[in-house]
């Protein structure tokens, strides 16, 4: 199967700068919430656009090196215009990393084609999307169509213990989980890869049948590491043999030095990766 060009500039971004690290940017106002918030000193800006836009942008410039993507979370940039995700894009895309828009798109195909046309003009590089309503074929034949270098990575087997019910204890045909079903539809139909948490209830060997489905050309993107408390040896260990994006948000961009942290980050997910070979 061909690869598609998300991938291949995954790659590139996990080559130049020697990293699998995701860095995500997960803005929250001080008027959120109590902890976890973007410093006073960008929250006394008037736009709250412009205050998330430039705290985004300052992680970027601190963690770019240590880093091969950013995901930038939609609903902490809800009200954001056109204009504002441009911006963050082309920061992004001038740090020689990827970007991912995790949207969870989820719905039919006429909504599915308005919001590709938006996240197009955004030029974000790929969305997640959520298969629970059983479309993703009608996603990627109307990604396919409207915005062909758009990347697809599907929820698998998400970090939060609630998923567990829902996509390890819910079976299909034969009694397969639902979760490894997910996994065969984006192996099949051409999608960019999976969406698997790396947190405790997710357990080596969920990891390994989703990448022995996969295969080498798929990628897997673990979130949960860091305030999660996610298990990086373990997601190095079993999901080997294939692209790995490993997602760390708070733990670095509410972090005093984030380059540091990013710089730890990096290097202990290399060592574990060259531990494993």
């Amino acid at each position: 199967m061909t690869v598609h060009r998300f991938l291949l500039e995954l790659q590139k971004a996990q080559a130049e700068k020697n990293s699998v690290l995701c860095v995500g940017l997960d803005p929250a106002l001080p008027s959120q919430r109590s902890r976890d918030v973007i410093p006073q000193s960008y929250a006394t800006l008037k736009d709250e656009n412009e205050a998330r836009l430039k705290f985004c942008t300052y992680i970027i410039k601190e963690t770019k090196d240590y880093a091969c993507a950013f995901k930038a979370n939609l609903h902490y940039l809800s009200g954001f215009r056109t204009e504002d995700h441009q911006a963050l894009t082309k920061a992004i895309k001038d740090s020689g990393c990827v970007s991912i828009l995790d949207c969870k798109l989820n719905d039919i195909s006429e909504t599915i084609q308005a919001a590709i046309f938006h996240f197009r003009r955004w030029g974000y590089d790929s969305i997640t999307f959520n298969p629970f309503l059983g479309n993703l074929e009608a996603v990627l034949r109307v990604s396919r169509q409207e915005s062909p270098e758009l990347g697809i990575l599907v929820l698998t087997l998400t970090s939060n213990p609630e998923a567990r019910r829902y996509m390890k204890e819910s079976y299909v045909s034969q009694g397969k989980p639902l979760f490894l079903a997910i996994a065969e539809e984006v192996k099949a139909l051409g999608a960019d890869g999976c969406i698997v948490g790396a947190t405790g209830w997710v357990s080596e060997e969920d990891i390994k049948a989703v990448r022995r489905i996969l295969g080498t050309d798929r990628a897997i993107l673990f979130p949960g590491i860091g305030a999660q408390a996610g298990d990086p040896e373990k997601i190095v260990r079993a999901g080997r043999g294939g692209l790995l994006i490993v997602n760390v948000g708070r733990s670095i961009i509410y972090a005093p030095s984030p380059k540091d942290v990013a710089k730890h980050y990096a290097r202990n997910l290399n060592a574990l990766m060259l531990k494993e070979t």
